[in-house]
This record gives C-alpha cells, sequence and structure tokens, in this order.
C-alpha cells in the first residue's frame, strides 16, 4: 500500500543512466582506449516512488539527477558504481557526489587489426583486506570469433594504483553478463568461440582464476538469462520461455566445483498478461533487490518487471520521464560508502 503521507518518499537505491547522443552500437564500436572525441551525454538518475502511484500502479521518478554521470554495464558494490565511458572505467560515489575516471589499460591487443574488440570490466572487494581491485578482460576475435586473443589487467583502487597484467593461460572467452562479486570472489558468465558457456570466478585477493563449466541445459536452450546474486550464491535466471509457457528457470551454483541446482517457476496465471506483449530479445536483467525481487527492464517504453523469486509474484512498476532507448539500471545494496576515490 502507498502511503498518502506528503512527507519526501524514500530512495529506493536504484539508479537509471541515460546514455544520449551515442548510441549503444557506437559505443561499443568506438576504438579509443584514451579521450573519446565523442563519448555523448549521460545522466545518472536516482530514482524515487512517484506521490502519484497508488495500489493499483507503481511509479517511479526521478529524485536527484547527477548530469555527466552514468554511462554503460554499470555495476553496484558496497555503494559505488563501475561503468564503462567508450572503453574506459569509471566510478562514482553518489554518496559523496565524487567521481573517478581509471587510466587506459596499456594493452598492445588493440594495434593488432582485428575487426571484434572488447573491454569489459568488473568490479571486486577483498572483506579481509578491505581493497577493492578492477578487473579489466581485454578481448580480441576475427569476424566470426573461431580466432580469439584474451588479457586480464588488474588496478588496486588505493592511491598510486596502476593496471597489472594477470597472467592467464586458458582459453580465451568473452565475457556475456555483468560479473557478481560474493565473498571475495568475482564471478562472471562467458562463452567460448566454441559457444560453450562456463562461469568464470576470478579469486580478488589471490588474483587466481576458475572455470566452472554452466548447466548443459543452459548452454544448448538458454537463449535469454540473467546472472544474479540469490541467497548469497551465483545463480542463472532463465527467462527465454516467460512470454510462451509462463516458465522460468532458475540455476543455483551450491557448490564452487560445479554442483547446480534447479527450479522450475510458473507465474500466476493472473499475471500472464504481464509478459504477453514482451520481446524477451529486449528484455535485460539488471539485478536483485534486498527482498529477493530480480529487476528486469524493458527500455522503450521504458518499464521495470520486479519478480519475488521467493512469493513468485510479478508486478510492473513504470518510470516517468525515461526518453531514450539507451537506458541502464542499477540497484545500490543498502550501505553507503564514505570511500575518499583517489589514486
Amino acid at each position: 500500500m502507498v502511503s498518502s503521507s506528503l512527507s519526501r518518499p524514500r530512495p529506493l537505491g536504484l539508479y537509471m543512466s541515460l546514455n544520449m547522443g551515442l548510441s549503444l552500437a557506437r559505443h561499443y564500436l568506438c576504438d579509443s582506449m584514451e579521450l573519446c572525441e565523442n563519448p555523448g551525454k549521460t545522466e545518472l538518475l536516482s530514482l524515487r516512488l512517484s506521490p502519484s502511484s497508488s495500489s493499483a500502479e507503481s511509479l517511479l521518478e526521478p529524485d536527484l539527477t547527477f548530469p555527466g554521470m552514468g554511462g554503460y554495464r554499470m555495476v553496484s558494490l558496497r555503494g559505488l558504481i563501475l561503468y564503462t565511458v567508450c572503453r574506459k572505467a569509471c566510478i562514482y560515489n553518489p554518496a559523496t557526489r565524487q567521481s573517478l575516471t581509471l587510466p587506459a589499460v596499456k594493452s598492445n591487443l588493440f594495434a593488432q587489426q582485428e575487426p571484434n574488440k572488447h573491454v569489459y570490466y568488473f568490479f571486486g572487494h577483498d572483506p579481509v583486506l578491505d581493497q577493492y581491485k578492477i578487473v579489466c578482460n581485454v578481448m580480441i576475435a576475427s569476424l566470426f570469433f573461431e580466432r580469439t586473443t584474451s588479457e586480464y589487467w588488474v588496478f588496486v583502487l588505493e592511491p598510486g594504483g596502476f593496471w597489472k597484467k594477470v597472467e592467464y593461460d586458458d582459453q580465451p572467452h568473452l565475457p556475456r553478463r555483468q560479473g557478481l562479486c560474493i565473498n571475495g570472489v568475482i564471478y562472471y558468465p562467458a562463452s567460448s568461440h566454441k559457444c560453450h558457456y562456463n562461469v568464470y570466478c576470478f579469486d580478488v585477493r589471490s588474483e587466481e582464476i576458475r572455470v566452472i563449466q554452466a548447466p548443459h541445459a543452459v548452454c544448448q536452450f538458454c537463449k535469454s538469462f540473467g546472472f544474479i546474486e540469490h541467497g548469497g550464491k551465483p545463480a542463472i535466471f532463465d527467462y527465454t520461455r516467460i512470454r510462451e509457457t509462463g516458465v522460468l528457470e532458475l540455476w543455483v551454483l551450491e557448490v564452487d566445483g560445479g554442483i547446480w541446482s534447479r527450479k522450475s517457476l510458473v507465474l500466476k496465471p493472473c499475471q500472464r498478461h504481464l509478459v504477453d506483449e514482451i520481446n524477451v530479445n529486449e528484455l535485460i536483467v539488471h539485478g536483485t533487490a534486498q527482498n529477493n525481487e530480480v529487476i528486469s527492464a524493458l527500455t522503450y517504453p521504458c518499464y521495470l518487471l520486479y519478480y519475488d523469486l521467493i512469493k513468485n509474484d510479478l508486478r510492473k512498476v513504470s518510470i516517468i520521464k525515461a526518453t531514450t532507448r539507451d537506458v541502464s539500471f542499477r540497484v545500490l545494496d543498502k550501505c553507503e560508502s564514505i570511500m575518499h576515490l583517489k589514486i
């Protein structure tokens, strides 16, 4: 029930990045590892529940606007937001309103004449040493990905920090979803040139990488999925058949050795209409809220779908003033960071 009080609605810890003037496709095609001549305009907005919301319909509206902040592939960790502008990593602290752009990775791979060039950033925290690290995966590939080469670089977020190359001799791979940092380990799904899916595990303290095979059914049949945290464990949220059958599949990594549990979730018949018109190829999972709700978004028209994994409940939340197709969302955890961003 939405309160009718006139007091200021409380922030939800939900942030939306509006990326204007530079399409997502042009962002990925940008070859600049230094200063991009046309990065486009971005705004980072904190969202709150609109006073015009009712028990029948929830509406979100901008609460605070941070011009010039925000970008693509947003990752949140312990009150900080990591995002990508062209191919450079940026960090923003909403609590202190500090921003920091990391220096470019000095990889020689970009001098090679391969048509596919990708840079992915992951954000990790070591709870023992209370140390933050940014991990960069640089990958180049031939036109059809039959030849691939990749490198790992690590940046310790502290004064005097710098990019350090990490040795990794296993098969090059292409990250497919944002990473999760759970108990000092960064997890992310990736595929090789043979289209085999694995989950890669980067230990933030030791900087060692392990590989866990994804469930066979996910590799064969899963076309649309999110990579989320559920119960303190990494999980694959498969919504490939949500429109046709109303069925969702949840795969949870129970043991780091590669044991996955599977749970089929069936939407309530009274909520099937919420997914009747969606294109699952355009539906993007952006994470989980504190109450076990998976948050996914359609960008045009712009609205969110909240799915409660425990109660098996789906609801739709519209967003006021979302004016561009290039929109990213990220949910911050409960804690705020007082960390001073300096390198």
